[in-house]
């Protein structure tokens, strides 16, 4: 990207967990400014707004109407998503929404057609496709690394610590799974045809609602199959931990495909820190990054890469590297999840 006069202008909304990072990211990029921060929660984004500067709303809709702003990160509850997509629309600003971009594909679709009366881009905040390794999984298979494609395994577990904060507002699959149903379908976009979930349900589902653990099986009309496995079943000590400060817990995460001629095999646990340690206190800790990690004070890896992937969408223009086809695929397949775990049985396209 080529320098500016001026930074974009950035806003945020949602100062949660993630939106904290995000407003890390662009206080920290040379090409942008963090201009303002909405949270329906008044303090919290006044909080985040201290520490990384801005204005801080109570509400998206008031910093829209009131802030020049280039592009907006929006990182608020997933229920939310659409209404402050179509209030980024009317408002004319480019947008960079976490996953899932909406709860389902119709609420996709309306963001789809404001954003396109609008004439501005979105870019679905899919951060499993910024990791070099899933990208060059990818790269490897399209070259026919594996032959025909028959088998894909994705696996995502993380500690169930983090679950409770999700308790009324998601579930395990659009939490967890999707990255995985975005992944699978981006390696191999051959059609879904069906889709088979069974839960294990155990202390995660009782505290919060949550499943612990689900397995959902795809069948591609091509007939290829993929397992995904998403789930909080890791201990505790593998990722409750408070020291080192810097350290991202890591999940027990891979992706294999596997195919007529070959295999490839992405171990995403460690993100290639293979950082452990161990102490009286706390015992054992594995670190990861997660996505994003701090090297010298400032953040690094695949979410800031997102990040810069959605400046650049504002300054060159063009197509996004994650577009909301790509979103209404992943949210297709968690929906397809959902509706077999309530049933009890396959199902298929034709009903999704």
């Amino acid at each position: 990207m080529a320098k500016r006069a001026a930074p974009l202008r950035i806003g945020l909304i949602g100062a949660g967990a993630i939106g904290a990072w995000h407003a890390r990211i662009v206080a920290e990029s040379a090409d942008a400014t963090l201009a303002a921060i909405a949270d329906i929660d008044g303090a919290r984004a006044d909080a985040l707004a201290g520490r990384f500067g801005g204005r801080s709303y109570g509400d998206a809709d008031a910093m829209l109407a009131t802030e020049s702003l280039d592009g907006v990160i929006i990182a608020s509850p997933e229920s939310f998503h659409e209404p402050h997509a179509l209030a980024a629309a009317r408002h004319r600003v480019a947008m960079l929404v976490e996953k899932p971009v909406a709860p389902d594909v119709a609420a996709i679709e309306r963001v789809r057609l404001a954003a396109a009366a609008a004439d501005v881009p979105v870019m679905a905040g899919h951060v499993e496709r910024f990791e070099i390794g899933s990208a060059q999984l990818r790269r490897a298979v399209a070259q026919g690394l594996c032959g025909r494609v028959t088998a894909i395994a994705a696996r995502r577990q993380f500690v169930g610590l983090d679950a409770p904060r999700f308790k009324g507002l998601s579930s395990t699959l659009r939490v967890l799974g999707v990255h995985d149903f975005d992944l699978v379908s981006w390696v191999h976009p051959s059609p879904v045809a069906s889709v088979y979930a069974a839960a294990g349900r155990g202390e995660i589902f009782d505290v919060c609602g949550l499943d612990d653990h689900v397995v959902t099986t795809l069948a591609f009309a091509d007939g290829a199959v993929a397992l995904v496995e998403s789930a909080w079943t890791l201990p505790a000590s593998y990722g409750g931990f408070k020291h080192p400060a810097d350290w991202s817990p890591a999940g027990n995460n891979r992706l294999d495909v596997f195919g007529s001629r070959g295999m490839v095999s992405n171990d995403m646990s460690l993100r290639n820190q293979q950082l452990i340690a161990f102490d009286e206190a706390e015992g054992f800790r594995a670190g990861g990054l997660k996505h994003q990690s701090i090297l010298h004070g400032r953040v690094v890896g695949a979410l800031v890469e997102e990040v810069a992937a959605f400046l650049r969408l504002i300054e060159t223009g063009g197509a996004p590297l994650v577009g909301l086809e790509d979103a209404a695929r992943a949210v297709r397949i968690t929906h397809m999840a959902e509706m077999s775990l309530r049933l009890g049985r396959p199902v298929g396209a034709s009903e999704a």
